[in-house]
């Protein structure tokens, strides 16, 4: 299912495997295998492949849209509908949770922060590490967002503010990054970041001040 739903989506967005591959980083060959059922993805090749369509991991399990001529008449959710989504939302929590993201992003700033201690860094290095936020820095956002609104709607404002867990741990990489930042202009190390970066930053000073 996944690889017939993998080369849905990608001839839908007018891919070759090639084009696939570019964007991706995933060999041709094996994305092709992945579609022909030949090969079973790992979760981290089926977010590579999620990203470069512009789509969701989960999109990869849903069932394909049915045109409106086929439709089923009757309204509601169907029982297949209903474990679908249940097995969805356990393997998100599984693979996904807030804890897991959070060490993640935890892990991150220790390794930037014994760099940093250390010196140990470069224009090239730099570079890498602020595309990777940048292409990242959204999907952090609304992984915070959505955090948040599951922990309102459970707890009530006051709770959810305390109970967060990703909300400090993007925090916390936010100020390292501004001091990265303040060390290359130091160095006089010459980077760029774009305003996602920058607005992670700032967001991260003004809840420290």
């Amino acid at each position: 299912m996944v690889g017939e739903r993998l080369a849905e989506l990608r001839e839908q967005k007018a891919l070759t495997l090639h084009d696939l591959e570019e964007l991706s980083g995933i060999g041709a060959d094996g994305i092709s295998k992945i579609e022909n059922g030949h090969r079973k993805p790992r979760p981290s090749t089926l977010r590579k492949l999620a990203r470069a369509l512009g789509i969701e991991v989960e999109d990869f399990f849903r069932e394909p849209a049915v045109p409106l001529a086929e439709a089923p008449r009757e309204a509601g959710p169907s029982r297949k509908d209903a474990v679908y989504e249940e097995a969805i939302e356990e393997f998100n929590q599984r693979r996904y949770g807030p804890p897991i993201i959070a060490q993640g992003w935890d892990r991150l700033t220790e390794l930037w922060t014994q760099r940093l201690e250390k010196g140990d860094f470069d224009q090239r290095e730099l570079t890498i590490l602020l595309e990777t936020l940048e292409n990242s820095a959204m999907g952090m956002e609304a992984n915070v967002a959505a955090e948040r609104k599951e922990l309102v709607a459970s707890y009530g404002v006051e709770a959810a503010r305390d109970m967060s867990v990703l909300r400090p741990a993007i925090n916390r990489l936010g100020l390292l990054v501004g001091k990265i930042l303040e060390e290359a202009e130091k160095a006089k190390i010459p980077v760029e970041p774009r305003d996602n970066v920058v607005s992670l930053v700032d967001h991260a000073k003004r809840k420290a001040s």
